[in-house]
C-alpha cells in the first residue's frame, strides 16, 4: 500500500499565499463594483461634467456605467487568451507574479482615480485588473494541480475557485455604507485588495515552483526533482511521479501551440468538455444571480432593503459552501459530485423562474425564489462553481495543458460577459423564460458528464488523457 503523500509547509504555503494573494484579488474585484454603484455613476457624471462639460443623459450615463462593469470581463478574456503562452514562457509562478504586478498597478489607478478626477483612470484600472484575472483565473488552477501529489490535485484544484468566493464576500462586506461604500471612501474600497496582496506577495520568491514545468517544459530536471522532493517532504515513493513526467517529456514536445491542439484528433473530446463546462458554468444562470441578485429578488415583491440583506446572505452561503470543495472533491468522485450539481442546478434553475413569475401574483411564493436561489447556491458550488477551474488540468498532459486551459478560461470568461452584459435585456424581453433557458444549460451539461467524462480523481493525467482520445467513441466508462 503506498504511503499518503504529506502536506509539507512548502506545499501548504504556496497554495494559501497564492490564493490569498491572487485568487481572493480577482473575486473582490468582481464583487466590489455592486454596493458603491449609486456614488460611482454620481462621480462619473459630475467628473466628465467638470472635466470636459459634457451632460450625460440618463441612457448615455447607464451605457458608461455598463462599460465599466463589462471592462473587467473583457480584460478577463485577453488576460485568458495569453495565459498560456505567459504560463509556458515565465513559469506557473512566474505567471502568477506577473499577475499580481498587474493587480497592484490597477490598485493603485483605483485609489488614485477619485483625487486626480479621472473616469478614463478608472475604466483602465478596471481593464488592467481584468487582465490581471484573466491571467489569474488560467494559471492558479494548473499551478496548484501541478504543485499537488495525485491524491492532493481535487483539494488543491478548487482552491482558485475558493479563493474567488472569499473575495466576493470580502468585497461586499467592505462596500458596506458603514465601512467603504459611501460617497467619500468607494476608491478605497476599490483598491483595499492591496492589503492582502503585500502580506502574500511579499515572501513569493519562497513558494514552489512547478515540477512539471521545470521537467517537462524547461528540462531542467535536477532542479525540478529537488523542487519535487521539497514538496513531497521526502524522496521515497517518488518513483511514479517521475516516471509519468519522464512518459510526457518523451512522447511529447515540451509545449504545443493552440493551432496543434486544435489540429489534433485527440484533444477534440477533452477540448469540448473542457469549454462546455467553463461557459456551462456561467450560462447555467449563476452570473445573473451574482450580479443582478437584488434586482432579481425586488422584482419578485421584495423591499429593497429585504433585497440587499439577502443578497449578502447568498454571497455567504455561496462562500460556505465553496469551503467544503477542497473536503468535497478529495473524498468523492468528480462524475458524481457533477451529475449532482448539474441536475439539481436545472431544477432549482426551473423552479426560480417559475416562482419568479408568479409571486408577484401570489406573495408568499417569494419565499420560494429565497429558497430556490439558496439551494442552487448551495448545490452549484458542489461541482459547477469549483469543478471547471480545474478539471483541464486532469483532462491534457503538460504541453496541451497550457493552451487548453487558456482557450477554455477564454469560453468562459466571454460567456460571463455575454450574460453579465445581456441578461437585463434578455430578462425585459422573455421574462422567466430565460430562467429556463439557464436550466436547459444545465441539463446539457448533465447528459454531457453522463455520457463522456471520465472519472479523474486518483488517477494519472496520462491514463485519462488516453481514456478521452477517440472523441466520441471513447469508452470513458
Amino acid at each position: 500500500m503506498e504511503p499518503k503523500p504529506k502536506w509539507t509547509r512548502l506545499l501548504i504555503w504556496s497554495t494559501l499565499g497564492s490564493t490569498i494573494g491572487a485568487g481572493v484579488p480577482c473575486g473582490y474585484c468582481m464583487g466590489v463594483i455592486n454596493s458603491p454603484a449609486a456614488h460611482m455613476r454620481a462621480w462619473c457624471e459630475a467628473t466628465l461634467l467638470r472635466n470636459y462639460g459634457l451632460r450625460l443623459t440618463p441612457a448615455s450615463l447607464d451605457t458608461l456605467w455598463a462599460l465599466i462593469v463589462a471592462i473587467f470581463l473583457i480584460g478577463g478574456v485577453l488576460g485568458s487568451a495569453c495565459a498560456g503562452w505567459a504560463a509556458n514562457r515565465f513559469g506557473r509562478r512566474g505567471c502568477i507574479l506577473l499577475s499580481g504586478s498587474l493587480l497592484g498597478l490597477a490598485g493603485i489607478g483605483f485609489l488614485s482615480c477619485r483625487l486626480l478626477h479621472s473616469v478614463e483612470l478608472l475604466l483602465l484600472s478596471r481593464l488592467v485588473v481584468g487582465f490581471g484575472a484573466g491571467l489569474v483565473s488560467t494559471t492558479l488552477p494548473m499551478y496548484h494541480s501541478e504543485i499537488a501529489a495525485v491524491p492532493q490535485r481535487g483539494t488543491l484544484g478548487v482552491c482558485c475557485s475558493v479563493g474567488f468566493s472569499i473575495g466576493m464576500v470580502v468585497a461586499q462586506l467592505f462596500t458596506l455604507q458603514a465601512l467603504f461604500g459611501s460617497e467619500q471612501l468607494w476608491h478605497i474600497a476599490l483598491g483595499f485588495y492591496l492589503v492582502f496582496m503585500a502580506i502574500c506577495f511579499a515572501p513569493f520568491r519562497y513558494y514552489a515552483e512547478s515540477p512539471k514545468w521545470l521537467f517537462i517544459v524547461r528540462k531542467r530536471r535536477e532542479e525540478a526533482l529537488q523542487m519535487l522532493v521539497r514538496l513531497r517532504g521526502t524522496d521515497v515513493g517518488l518513483q511514479q511521479e517521475i516516471l509519468a513526467m519522464e512518459q510526457e517529456a518523451d512522447s511529447k514536445s515540451s509545449s504545443r501551440s493552440l493551432l496543434e491542439v486544435l489540429r489534433d484528433p485527440k484533444m477534440m473530446l477533452p477540448l469540448l468538455l473542457l469549454c462546455a463546462y467553463q461557459g456551462g458554468q456561467q450560462l447555467t444562470g449563476c452570473s445573473s444571480i451574482f450580479y443582478y441578485s437584488v434586482s432579481i429578488f425586488q422584482s419578485s415583491g421584495l423591499s429593497p432593503r429585504t433585497a440587499e440583506w439577502l443578497n449578502l446572505a447568498a454571497g455567504n452561503v455561496n462562500l460556505l459552501t465553496s469551503l467544503m470543495g477542497p473536503l468535497l472533491m478529495a473524498k468523492f468522485n468528480r462524475r458524481t459530485l457533477m451529475l449532482l450539481s448539474s441536475s439539481f442546478c436545472g431544477l432549482l434553475m426551473f423552479a426560480f423562474g417559475w416562482l419568479t413569475e408568479y409571486s408577484v401574483l401570489i406573495p408568499w411564493l417569494s419565499f420560494g425564489t429565497i429558497a430556490s436561489v439558496f439551494l442552487y447556491l448551495f448545490f452549484f458550488q458542489l461541482a459547477l462553481g469549483p469543478m471547471p477551474s480545474f478539471i483541464g488540468a486532469e483532462l491534457f498532459e503538460v504541453p496541451s495543458r497550457s493552451v487548453a486551459l487558456s482557450l477554455g478560461n477564454q469560453v468562459g470568461w466571454s460567456c460571463n460577459f455575454l450574460v453579465g452584459f445581456l441578461f437585463p435585456t434578455m430578462h425585459s424581453l422573455l421574462g422567466f423564460w430565460i430562467f429556463i433557458v439557464f436550466s436547459m444549460f444545465s441539463c446539457l451539461l448533465y447528459l454531457l458528464t453522463k455520457f463522456y467524462l471520465p472519472e479523474t480523481r486518483g488517477r494519472e493525467v496520462s491514463h485519462v488523457a488516453h481514456l478521452v482520445s477517440r472523441g466520441f467513441h471513447s469508452k470513458v466508462l
